[in-house]
Parts: C-alpha cells; sequence; structure tokens
C-alpha cells in the first residue's frame, strides 16, 4: 500500500514539476512573441521613417526644380520687357514730350 501512495506521490510530483516546466515554457513563448511583434514594430515603423525621408527628398527636389524653372522664366520674362523697353524707349519719350506740350 505504501508502494502504491508513494507511485501516486511520484506521480504528483512528476505532474506538478511537468505542469510548472509547461507553465514556464508558455511564458517563454508569449514573451517571444511580444518581443517579435515589438521589433516587427519597430522595423516597420524605421522603414515607414525610411520612406518618409525619402519622399520630402523627392518633394524638395522638385520645388527646386519648380523654382529654378520660375526664376528662369521671370528672368526671361524681364529680358523680354527690357528688349521691348528698349525698342520702345524713344517712341515712349516722344508720345509723353507730345503729350505733355500739347496738353
Amino acid at each position: 500500500m505504501e508502494n502504491v501512495i508513494a507511485s501516486i506521490l511520484e506521480i504528483e510530483n512528476n505532474a506538478k514539476s511537468r505542469l510548472a516546466e509547461a507553465e514556464k515554457k508558455r511564458n517563454r513563448i508569449i514573451a517571444d512573441a511580444k518581443a517579435e511583434q515589438e521589433n516587427m514594430v519597430a522595423a516597420k515603423i524605421r522603414e515607414a521613417e525610411k520612406r518618409l525621408g525619402e519622399i520630402d527628398s523627392e518633394e524638395k527636389k522638385r520645388a527646386e526644380e519648380r523654382m529654378a524653372e520660375i526664376e528662369k522664366s521671370k528672368d526671361d520674362e524681364i529680358r523680354r520687357l527690357d528688349s521691348v523697353f528698349e525698342k520702345q524707349r524713344g517712341k515712349w519719350e516722344d508720345e509723353i514730350f507730345n503729350a505733355i506740350i500739347n496738353g
């Protein structure tokens, strides 16, 4: 009878030990899964920040190119107006003078 009780106690102790080991393993798996999730989130955040940086650089480049186009267009228009002014200057001076003199 003592052997039966000892066997039952040994089986119970083994079961408790296995249960404790299973609990530890479960907690380790959960902790590992959480760590992996955090790493994945961090990786996605880094990836998104990198992409935002690339987009920012691309947009700045486009803006600079557009500003250069606008600046060139402005300079071309100023040269055109200067040319018109130089060609028409004498005529306009005469018209203004005549308008003042002839009232």
